[in-house]
C-alpha cells in the first residue's frame, strides 16, 4: 500500500508541468489585452489630438485603460506567482534573471491577498467609472448602488483572507 501511495504522489509531482499550459493560456491572455490597450490607446489619442472631447469622457476613457492595466497586472502574478508555486522548484534558479522580490515570499495565503487587493482595486476603478458615466436617473443610480454593493462584497472578502491567514500565522 505504502509503495501505491509513492506512485500516487510520484504521478500527481510529476503533472505538475501540465499547469504550465494554463499559464501559457493566461499569457496569451494578457498579449490579448495588450492588443486591445494599444488599440484604445491609439483611438484615445486620436480623439484627443483631432476630435473635441469632454473633460468627463476623458477620465472615463483613461479609467478604462488603467482598468485593462490592472486586470493585465493581476493576470500576470497569477501566472508568475503560480508558476514559481506549483510547477518550478528552484524558483527560477538562473543568475542572470530579475525577478520580483515579492515572489521569494510568496506562497498560497499571499498570493490570495495580492489577488484580492488587486480585484478589489479594479472594482474601485470600474464602480468609479460607472458613478461617473451615468446620469442621476433611477436606474442608473440603482446600478451604481449594486457595484457599491459589490466592491463592498470585495473588500470584506479580502478583509476576512487578511484575518485567516493572520490566525493561521499566530497559530504556528
Amino acid at each position: 500500500m505504502e509503495k501505491l501511495l509513492s506512485s500516487v504522489g510520484s504521478l500527481l509531482y510529476g503533472m505538475r508541468f501540465t499547469m504550465l499550459f494554463f499559464y501559457v493560456g493566461l499569457v496569451t491572455i494578457i498579449i490579448g489585452i495588450l492588443g486591445k490597450f494599444v488599440v484604445e490607446t491609439w483611438k484615445l489619442m486620436h480623439s484627443l489630438m483631432l476630435g473635441d472631447m469632454a473633460k468627463i469622457d476623458l477620465i472615463i476613457k483613461v479609467l478604462e485603460l488603467v482598468d485593462m492595466t490592472m486586470v493585465a497586472q493581476l493576470v500576470w502574478v497569477v501566472a508568475l506567482a503560480g508558476v514559481s508555486l506549483f510547477v518550478t522548484t528552484g524558483h527560477f534558479d538562473t543568475k542572470d534573471m530579475k525577478k520580483p522580490d515579492w515572489l521569494d515570499h510568496v506562497n498560497t495565503y499571499n498570493l490570495k491577498l495580492k489577488l484580492a487587493f488587486a480585484i478589489i482595486s479594479i472594482s474601485g476603478v470600474h464602480a468609479l467609472k460607472t458613478y461617473l458615466s451615468g446620469d442621476l436617473s433611477l436606474e442608473n443610480i440603482q446600478i451604481v448602488a449594486v457595484v457599491a454593493v459589490i466592491h463592498f462584497t470585495f473588500v470584506l472578502s479580502a478583509i476576512g483572507i487578511s484575518f485567516a491567514e493572520r490566525l493561521t500565522r499566530e497559530q504556528h
